[in-house]
């Protein structure tokens, strides 16, 4: 005698049939909700904090001389090879991310509290919280000038000295050449904080560096669910000496030049 074999067959039906989670439409969802979109925020700008470590760093070999820091830029921009534009081409993707979305977040919370609140309470939002997307679009802004200025050579210097030469002569950044045939960064950092102008530019620029990083830091811990309680005092701590080691950092190099540590290798006669 035969025993019929009964199941619950599955809503979805076999497993063989079953579909999984499709990437597409969880990468959208991900990207539409608020939550999503400020976990990203927090990873691209986790990725970016460590960029302008590393830029930092590679800048401060300026201090060890011209062969140093010309070695160095030579090695990024050959040595590399197609690498450079890739990590280059990758960093402009996560930096055009981040501030999309961190735009995107603000306008979402002014459309949802379309009116302001009636009783201002300072002890809740910091001026560097309710400024976080302007100081990122005045970083941003910097970014793309320092690229034009230095990078791309699209903006003319100063009178420099020419190394092949020894003659004062007016280049843009770009085109200035060390003895060795490289491209001079250290004659270009000279050149450059000596113009008042270009000085200004960029100690404004790292002030509103460390501003948005001071918050920006402890941000990230507080999106990933661990600033607590315990935590939160050494957190803030983090985020305060990382930003101001940084502009420290990049201050030094205007320091150098003006109190004459630095200086041109190739005065003209």
């Amino acid at each position: 005698m035969e025993t019929a074999t009964t199941g619950v067959r599955h809503p979805k039906g076999p497993a063989k049939d079953r579909k999984g989670p499709d990437a597409k439409a969880f990468t959208a969802s991900l990207l539409d909700s608020t939550v999503g979109g400020k976990l990203l925020v927090a990873l691209t700008g986790t990725a970016l904090v460590g960029f302008v470590v590393f830029h930092m760093i590679g800048n401060l070999k300026v201090l060890q001389g011209p062969d140093a820091i010309n070695a160095y830029a030579y090695f990024l921009k050959h040595d590399l090879g197609a690498l450079i534009w890739i990590a280059r081409g990758g960093l402009l993707a996560l930096f055009v991310l981040h501030l999309a979305l961190a735009l995107r977040l603000k306008l979402r919370s002014v459309a949802a509290r379309p009116v302001p609140y009636q009783v201002y309470r300072p002890a809740q939002a910091g001026v560097a919280s309710r400024t976080m997307v302007y100081t990122g679009v005045v970083v941003g802004l910097f970014t793309l000038f320092h690229l034009a200025h230095y990078t791309f050579g699209w903006v003319k210097g100063v009178q420099v000295t020419d190394a092949t030469t020894g003659q004062k002569v007016w280049k843009n950044y770009f085109d200035l050449v060390d003895a060795k045939g490289r491209h001079d960064v250290y004659e270009m950092v000279v050149a450059g904080f000596s113009n008042w102008g270009m000085i200004a530019v960029y100690l404004v620029a790292q002030v509103v560096l460390f501003v948005h990083l001071r918050h920006g830091i402890p941000s990230v811990f507080q999106t990933l669910g661990l600033k607590n309680a315990r935590l939160r005092g050494g957190i803030d701590i983090l985020g305060l000496l990382v930003a101001l080691t940084i502009l420290v950092g990049n201050v030094a190099l205007v320091l150098a030049v003006q109190l004459g540590w630095l200086k041109s290798q190739y005065p003209a006669g």
